[in-house]
């Protein structure tokens, strides 16, 4: 009887232990496991790595679960069997009896103190975590395959998952900081739509080329400086004089107002393909201080054009 006692007791912590961690280990703050990573302290970067690699730790709980219920439920068996021997009314009854017990203090219990503070439980908990992963190991290896497999036929990478898991985190880590006080509503408001348009293509924030004015390389600067105010344009793209129409730099207006009478003051364009994102986008033309590009597809064609101006009202109009 003091057996099977001991043994219920064993598999309801080690219930509450992995339901916990389970429920944690969705909730934790990976900016703080990277600051924590880069501090030097191996547990974050254990923590960090195992963040990356969902489908590991997913295993580890699953498993772990599974074999803290088989023992539940074999404890159940040597309890009853050892007070009232042959009585199967006994092994009927006692699961029921039992089962707001384990769900209270091995599932819903843990869940909250987890839910409550993920970073600092989970932390306590990594070091059995490890142990238990590489106890279970061969289990898991099996289950990360077939993990993989539904991964490859259902066409979602984890780099994918990763992004999204990122994202999310970010948000609430952003939520946090303005509810006390580091940052302010505007600020919180602008980084979200960071993370809203930040992976879009920026494609989808280009003028399209075809309806674009542009100068002319033959044009003076008080000609282009017509086009510019009759288009509500300060900045043109410039196409050569020779006829085959190619983008060869573009113009300011402000430039034009001061220019020679016979030279068009035309400045390097930069070039960005269709498949970049908005941020990627956004910071190459802040650190290379250009307020116009050029969008070019696959086969190097310019089919568009944006300005730094109308990347940073997308971002302040989302």
């Amino acid at each position: 009887m003091i057996a099977a006692v001991l043994l219920f007791a064993i598999a309801l912590a080690l219930s509450a232990f992995f339901s916990g961690s389970e429920t944690g280990f969705y909730r934790v703050t990976r900016a703080r496991l990277v600051i924590a990573a880069l501090g030097g302290d191996w547990i974050s970067k254990a923590l960090l790595w195992t963040a990356s690699n969902p489908s590991l730790f997913v295993a580890t709980a699953l498993v772990g679960n599974n074999v803290a219920n088989y023992l539940c439920s074999a404890a159940i068996v040597m309890g009853v069997v050892a007070w009232l021997p042959g009585s199967a009314t006994a092994e009927f009854i006692a699961p029921i009896l039992l089962a707001p017990l384990i769900f209270v203090y091995g599932e819903l219990l843990p869940k909250s103190l987890f839910f409550r503070a993920p970073n600092r439980l989970l932390r306590r908990c990594a070091p059995a975590l490890i142990v238990a992963g590489v106890i279970f190991a061969p289990v898991i290896v099996v289950l990360w395959m077939f993990s993989r497999l539904i991964e490859l036929v259902g066409r979602q990478s984890p780099p994918q998952i990763r992004m999204v898991l990122a994202r999310r985190e970010l948000g609430q880590l952003l939520d946090e900081s303005q509810a006390v006080g580091l940052i302010q509503p505007t600020q919180q408001s602008i980084a979200q739509s960071a993370l809203s348009l930040g992976g879009q293509p920026v494609k989808t924030f280009m003028s399209l080329a075809a309806r674009y004015p542009k100068a002319s390389e033959s044009m003076s600067p008080a000609e282009a400086l017509a086009l510019a105010q009759r288009h509500n344009r300060m900045l043109l793209p410039v196409e050569s004089a020779d006829g085959k129409r190619t983008i060869v730099g573009y113009i300011r207006t402000s430039d034009c107002l001061f220019a020679d009478a016979g030279k068009l003051p035309v400045q390097s364009l930069l070039a960005v393909s269709e498949s970049d994102t908005y941020l990627a986008t956004l910071a190459r033309m802040v650190a290379t201080d250009q307020p116009m590009a050029r969008v070019m597809n696959l086969k190097g064609q310019t089919t568009g054009f944006i300005t730094l101006r109308g990347l940073q009202q997308a971002l302040l109009a989302d």
